[in-house]
């Protein structure tokens, strides 16, 4: 296997951390269970402008790394519990169904866990935006 052995750790460590969260318990699952959330409006779908590798992708996780060139948008797609881990610094802008917009800042070697949600993402910055991410299946 022609790996290095601090991206392997690292990628054994990150899909750990992913297993732990999805089945640690959280007390929103009963809130979910009362109240069925409402559904979100629909979007005019955007062109996936996204430079995407697949890394590993199997039945538990799907693996990949993902470059946003400048002005580039993912779309609106939905994407699954993951942990995502920047490879470079960057802006990028989220901006969901309801139209509601974020900004996210990104520096090289930051870690964010993000649940299960729908949102389109456009780079904002000058430069590209390469994040590496461990989806949950």
């Amino acid at each position: 296997m022609n790996v290095r052995p601090h991206v392997l750790h690292l990628s054994i460590a990150i899909a750990s951390a992913c297993v732990v969260a999805a089945l640690a318990p959280s007390p929103s699952f009963a809130q979910d269970k009362a109240k069925p959330a409402a559904a979100p409006a629909k979007a005019a779908p955007a062109k996936d402008e996204r430079d995407r590798k697949v890394l590993v992708d199997n039945d538990k996780v799907l693996a990949s790394e993902v470059r946003y060139k400048p002005g580039s948008s993912s779309g609106m797609i939905e994407r699954g519990n993951r942990v995502v881990r920047a490879l470079s610094d960057g802006t990028l802008e989220k901006t969901y169904p309801d139209g509601r917009k974020e900004t996210i800042h990104w520096k090289t070697g930051d870690v964010k866990y993000n649940p299960k949600e729908t949102y389109s993402q456009r780079n904002t910055g000058k430069t590209d935006v390469v994040l590496y991410s461990i989806t949950i299946k």
